[in-house]
Parts: C-alpha cells; structure tokens; sequence
C-alpha cells in the first residue's frame, strides 16, 4: 500500500516555500536597482508573480532542480549554479519590471 507520505510532504513543502518564493524573486534584483523600501519591493514581486503564475513557477522549479544539481556534486557545482541564478534572475527583473519610477541606487549599475 502506498500512503502518499512524500508527497503530501513535497506538496506542504511547496506551500510553504511559495510565499517566500514570492516575496523575493523580484524584490532582491529591485532593491539592488533602485532606492526603494523594503515593502514596496516585496509588493512589486508579489504582483509580478501573480502576473506571471507559470513562467515563474517554471523559474521556481529550475532554481530548485539546479540548486539540487549543485548540492548532489558536493556542492562544487554550486560555484556555477549560483552566478548563472543570479544573472539570469537579473535579467528576470529588468524584463518584467519598470522600475523607471524609483530613483537609481547610486555607484555603477550592471547591465
């Protein structure tokens, strides 16, 4: 007989990661941007994602796939993963936000 156990603690897992995934997937590119409150920057993420269900579910599952690749080759894998992460979650922002109303953060901006 099978329970269900491990997927009935994937699917809890996910529920509980979703709201932090949410949260952050847009605020932490915007607040490295642009001078902005904390608040304001989880806002924006929260209605970039609910905009976006499926595509960024899609990125929420390849962030999670490729942190696990990373951890399953002792972590040297995450050398690589976390850069290419962080890029392409760079590249997320500046496509899916205008954030021409918030004033630049000062020093050189990346491109």
């Amino acid at each position: 007989p099978h329970d269900y156990l491990f997927e009935l603690w994937l699917g809890l897992g996910g529920l509980m990661v979703a709201p932090i995934f949410a949260s952050t997937a847009i605020s932490i590119p915007l607040l490295l941007d642009r001078r902005i409150r904390l608040g304001q920057a989880v806002l924006c993420s929260w209605q970039v994602v609910l905009a976006n269900p499926l595509p960024l579910a899609l990125w929420a599952a390849l962030i999670m796939g490729l942190t696990l690749l990373g951890l399953a080759t002792a972590l040297a894998g995450l050398v690589l993963i976390l850069p290419l992460l962080g890029h392409a979650s760079w590249h997320a922002y500046r496509a899916l936000v205008d954030a021409s109303g918030w004033p630049e953060r000062g020093g050189a901006s990346a491109v």
